[in-house]
């Protein structure tokens, strides 16, 4: 009698509990990849990557963690093209280490389900500042420094 129950209970909750969409799983995956790495895991989100993105993925990141810090991802805006391609928006907050400016940028993931589940493709950055991905940035133009506050005067 017990186990009758048991199989009861079960089966209603199972009734109740909707499928997940692919809008759920995409977020999941490239939520999971982008934590992974902010936080250096690279090895998670190699697994978050199609086989032909991953080299061109780790050289994008080659620079985090020595000259650039991540400081915060977020994701920002989700696109589903059809049930098996989807765009992603993250934000990405960073900082160089010579630096104390905090910069920001938006880059577009693009991402496809496939016999392994969600996998990023492709990437770029669409907005905000450059040198996320060890793009060359020109250097600040150095000024003199000026005594504005005691001019000098020549007198002849």
């Amino acid at each position: 009698m017990r186990s009758v129950l048991l199989l009861a209970l079960a089966l209603a909750l199972s009734g109740c509990m909707a499928p997940v969409t692919p809008a759920t799983r995409v977020t999941d995956a490239a939520r999971e990849l982008n934590l992974a790495c902010r936080f250096g895991r690279m090895d998670i989100a190699l697994g978050h990557t199609s086989p032909g993105a991953r080299t061109q993925f780790l050289e994008r990141r080659s620079t985090w963690g020595r000259s650039v810090r991540i400081l915060d991802v977020e994701l920002a805006a989700l696109r589903l093209k059809d049930e098996a391609n989807a765009v992603i928006h993250v934000d990405v907050a960073w900082v160089r280490e010579t630096e104390s400016s905090m910069r920001s940028t938006r880059v577009a993931q693009m991402w496809r389900d496939g016999d392994g589940g969600w996998r990023l493709v492709r990437e770029q950055r669409v907005q905000g500042d450059l040198g996320l991905f060890g793009e060359a940035v020109p250097a600040p133009r150095q000024t003199e420094p000026r005594d504005v506050q005691f001019p000098t005067h020549v007198i002849r």
